[in-house]
């Protein structure tokens, strides 16, 4: 098993922020499917596709992503609700633990005049954080974790340039949605 992790994880091509997905999340999963076990490529499913995300697994890579990003999206809730005058305790999921590194990037997003780099500021803290899990991890089961976390961000971006993104984008933008767009500024379409 752990020569066989080693080797696929090996093979895969690095990841840089700004750039192109090598190959799909489908793909990865494909491959996860394959050389993983069948409890570990479960794992990895359910990571990926954020299914049953319990912050309590006996992986210490898994509970801290899925930890960070409960607390995440619930501090950019709390934001968003917080401009919006609505109550933030009805949205949460699960308690709040306020982290001020990520109340400052959610601050630092919200002043961007466009929508698309406040977006990418928010996952550039993501990415930061991917980066301090990875941290003593080569080619085993939670550097998988990462890499395909990673994927699934430079996927999401890459739909984000697609014209099906771009004409989604726009009709979100026409429909009265305060909620899905608090962290940007009016903007219109040119």
């Amino acid at each position: 098993m752990g020569h066989t992790y080693y080797y696929f994880a090996a093979s895969l091509p690095m990841l840089f922020f700004d750039s192109r997905p090598p190959l799909s999340v489908e793909s990865f999963l494909e491959d996860c499917r394959r050389l993983l076990t069948g409890q570990d490529y479960d794992l990895m499913r359910k990571l990926l596709n954020e299914e049953d995300l319990d912050p309590d697994s006996p992986n210490p890579v898994w509970n801290a992503w899925v930890r960070f990003n409960r607390n995440f999206r619930n501090e950019l809730t709390w934001y968003r609700a917080g401009r919006l005058n609505k109550d933030p305790q009805r949205y949460l999921r699960g308690l709040r633990f306020s982290e001020p590194f990520l109340a400052e990037q959610i601050q630092q997003a919200s002043k961007m005049g466009n929508p698309l780099e406040a977006q990418k500021s928010l996952d550039k803290a993501r990415w930061r954080f991917l980066d301090e899990m990875e941290s003593g991890h080569y080619y085993d089961l939670e550097f998988l974790f990462v890499y395909g976390l990673r994927l699934k961000i430079l996927e999401r971006h890459q739909e984000y340039h697609s014209p099906k993104g771009r004409d989604v984008f726009w009709e979100l933008r026409r429909m009265q949605f305060p909620e899905s767009c608090a962290l940007e500024p009016a903007v219109k379409r040119s």
